[in-house]
């Protein structure tokens, strides 16, 4: 199952891994199951200047071991 989220120009997700993971589980895990972003759309016509207010659609799929965060959640973590 993918987790699909829209992002604007600037905007990041963010790859985490818990402390109880071990780098084994996280290397076996991305190397057996990989990760994937996939871009859903662009709601946009596309140029090679930015454009105000588009939005991407990405899919991301990742091992359960990763978590997938919008990138202004980060400071969730933190708090852990």
């Amino acid at each position: 199952m993918a987790l699909t989220l829209s992002r604007r120009s600037g905007e990041e997700i963010r790859l985490f891994c818990g402390n109880e993971v071990t780098d084994e589980e996280i290397l076996a895990a991305v190397r057996g199951e990989g990760l994937a972003v996939r871009v859903d759309g662009v709601y946009a016509p596309l140029s090679r200047e930015p454009v105000k207010g588009v939005t991407v659609r990405l899919s991301v799929r990742a091992p359960r071991c990763i978590e997938v965060l919008r990138g202004e959640l980060k400071s969730r973590l933190d708090v852990r």
